[in-house]
């Protein structure tokens, strides 16, 4: 009898596993793989590093040889595209699925829920659509649902209370308790696979395993510096090798009836030191003598103790076959050997000689960085900095308010830490981001003797971290910078995405590159030393990705307007930062260039822009101008029937609660609108307006009338809270 396996996120870690181990035990299986990334036969959808170059990772071999197996198939396909999906089972008639596609951790709360409940919910109702027999459904959970438990609750068994300690874990105990509902009312043979932390080969560097077989590897090699980075390793775990955790998985699929509308433990029952996993990666890379160690400080929400009692699943015939050794040799193995050749054929640009002359050069240059967002982390820069540049000299580019605050004491503990550092101090405002201001500080750079192996470090607001980062880009054709932001506007926005530019006289940010920085380290404790107007500005860009994609960032904001804007309580500040951060991030990560000129995080900027050249960049802040063009955008949608009224007015209220915008002359808004043609140029002859439809959405549209900014203008003069903004 032919098995016919539908296995979502099947090209994600544990997807990909599963696919090997389903065609490699059952010679009789049919396989489809289902996933919303184009298909790929050599490498899995995320990027791995050798040193400091970023590369596709690469499939072990028995994983590539599973995806060009015959009976395999991968089918793109978006499951909240009900029609397609349905079609697809109907087609396929699976007896198994296997569900494991989901959203990562740190990922928006919006996409936590869409992924980990939404397209669960739609996979069910897909298969209750389709009317397909199938045998069993087993649903990929997560073994962090269960939190931080008691040592009486040890080791957890499927029965122990769920108390999550992050936001990814409530998403996935809600789409438990929601799948729950759904099984039930469409009789589905359904069972729950709570995986707890799995290891091997090609899995994302977030987790302990690959982060240090990473840096090790290549320490090991001799590409980086023998300095070794670790967070606090005090903590157990129970780390099950990524192949027990897919023959768990196909025995819950192919398991009795009796076993269904249960939840199962997917581990190795073992409870493993994470300094055990240091220990074996420097084994096994032979550095365990000559590396130096440079520890982190640790995430607040560590659970002490996390393992699994598998009693359940050892029941029905499983028996991890793979130790923690085992899983950790392989991995260091794997960027000793696919990764570091993959790395290595992407320096040299690669020529493919054709018979018509033509010559090929490929050089992939993917951007990939920490954003670290720590209260009190200036403190612990020069550590930092020591670390990932050893022996770099390094210079500090801030501005003249931002010096005395911070600048000059992070230049003496750099020297104090044994850094040659200097400082490079340029005047306040927007009027330093210019063409005579970059030549300025290229100047600089060279009289303190700065070289390719130098590290710049734009200490400040968001004109700091612009003329820092194109002052990186050209000097001796690119060299290394990090951000340090120390507004709420270029925490959460400008210093991140690798847009660096200087004004001309014509239009904003006209002059520039992407050049992404190597880091982003942001404080928001020093939030409490910024000047009211600064403050409310950079409130403006949280507002912007709220609407953009973040409900639950615009209702925090609603209820934390004291927080925020009064108290600068700095939990509130981080919690702003930290969500605010996620939500762009995950916006630019599919175009991290910018290709797509008809990008959503241009919301407020497309009228805002034109507003600031128009005021010579005196008088008005940025975040204030986006600000502007936001309420702009919104009275716009309104008019056109595309927002309604009350999402209309949330938008404006809060606008307002946060003393956003400021009064600006009628006259200068009417000349502004003059000024979108510059506009135009930038964005490819379009203007390419983004329009709210929701709180949480937007549309984009190429043209507007000529009519639409002015009579928006009219009607936020005689807005009841927003009116004063537009000044006689």
């Amino acid at each position: 009898m032919t098995t016919r396996v539908l296995i979502t996120g099947a090209q994600g870690f544990c997807g990909r596993y599963l696919v090997a181990e389903w065609l490699a035990h059952d010679p009789h299986a049919e396989v489809v793989g289902l996933g919303r990334s184009p298909r790929l036969d050599d490498a899995f959808t995320h990027e791995v590093r050798w040193g400091h170059r970023s590369v596709r990772a690469p499939l072990p071999p028995a994983l590539a040889r599973a995806a060009r197996d015959p009976r395999y198939r991968y089918v793109p396909l978006d499951l909240h595209d009900r029609p397609g999906v349905t079609r697809l089972l109907q087609e396929l008639r699976p007896t198994h699925v296997v569900h494991l596609a989901a959203a990562l951790r740190d990922e928006p709360v919006a996409r936590l829920l869409d992924a980990n409940v939404g397209v669960l919910e739609a996979l069910l109702e897909a298969l209750a659509g389709a009317a397909v027999d199938v045998q069993r459904v087993v649903l990929g959970s997560s073994g962090s649902v269960y939190g931080a438990p008691s040592p009486d609750q040890l080791p957890l068994r499927e029965d122990a209370p769920c108390a999550p300690v992050d936001l990814h874990a409530v998403s996935k105990v809600a789409g438990e308790h929601a799948s729950r509902i759904l099984a039930a009312r469409h009789k589905l043979p359904v069972v729950w696979a709570r995986i707890f932390n799995p290891a091997g080969p090609g899995q994302e560097e977030r987790h302990l395993c690959g982060r240090l077989a990473q840096q090790a590897a290549a320490i090991a090699a001799g590409v980086v510096p023998p300095t070794l980075e670790v967070g606090p390793l005090h903590t157990t775990r129970d780390f099950v090798d990524v192949r027990d955790v897919a023959r768990g998985l196909r025995l819950l699929a192919l398991a009795p009836p009796e076993v269904n509308g249960r939840t199962y433990n997917v581990g190795s029952g073992r409870e493993d030191p994470t300094e055990q996993v240091l220990t074996d990666v420097l084994r096994f890379a032979g550095i365990a003598d000559t590396v130096r160690l440079v520890r982190l400080p640790g995430r607040p929400a560590d659970i002490p103790r996390h393992f699994a009692d598998i009693t359940l699943l050892r029941a029905i015939g499983y028996e991890p076959r793979h130790s923690l050794a085992d899983s950790l040799r392989d991995v260091v193995d794997y960027y000793a050997g696919p990764v570091r050749a993959a790395a290595e054929r992407a320096v040299v640009p690669t020529e493919e000689a054709r018979e018509d002359g033509v010559l090929h050069v490929s050089a992939p240059a993917q951007p990939r960085y920490d954003v670290v967002i720590e209260a009190g982390l200036l403190d612990r820069l020069p550590a930092r900095l020591s670390a990932m540049f050893p022996g770099a000299r390094v210079a500090v580019l801030t501005d003249e308010t931002v010096h005395g605050l911070y600048g000059a004491r992070l230049v003496d503990a750099l020297r104090a830490a044994g850094v040659a550092a200097g400082a490079v101090v340029v005047p306040d405002g927007e009027r330093s981001k210019t063409l005579e201001r970059f030549w300025a500080v290229v100047e600089a750079l060279h009289g303190q003797g700065f070289d390719r192996r130098a590290v710049l470090v734009a200490l400040g607001g968001g004109m700091v971290t612009d003329l820092g980062g194109f002052v990186a880009s050209a000097y001796l054709r690119g060299i290394a910078y990090v951000n340090v932001p120390t507004t709420l506007l270029a925490q959460h926005d400008s210093a991140i995405g690798g847009k660096v530019a200087v004004n001309t006289r014509w239009a904003k940010n006209f002059v520039g590159a992407f050049h992404h920085p190597r880091a982003v380290f942001t404080d928001p404790a020093l939030l409490r030393t910024l000047g009211d107007r600064d403050l409310s500005a950079g409130v403006a860009e949280a507002v912007k990705v709220a609407i953009l994609a973040e409900p639950a960032l615009f209702h925090a904001l609603e209820a934390g307007v004291d927080a925020v804007l009064v108290r600068r309580d700095v939990a509130a500040l981080t919690a702003v930062v930290r969500r605010a951060t996620a939500c762009k991030i995950a916006m630019l990560a599919p175009d991290p260039y910018e290709v797509d000129l008809r990008r959503g995080l241009n919301l407020g900027h497309t009228y805002g822009h034109p507003v600031e050249t128009e005021m010579e960049y005196v008088g008005l802040l940025h975040g204030e101008a986006v600000a502007l063009g936001i309420a702009v955008a919104t009275l716009m949608a309104r008019r056109r029937g595309v927002l309604a009224s009350a999402d209309a007015e949330r938008i404006l209220a809060l606008l307002h609660a946060y003393r956003l915008p400021p009064p600006i002359p009628r006259e200068r808004l009417a000349r502004a609108c003059e000024r979108m043609d510059e506009v135009r140029l930038v964005r490819g002859r379009c203007l390419n307006f983004v329009l709210p439809t929701r709180v949480g959405g937007f549309q984009i549209v190429p043209e507007i009338e000529r009519d639409e900014v002015p009579l928006a203008i009219e009607a936020l003069a005689t807005h009841p809270l927003l009116g004063p903004c537009v000044a006689p």
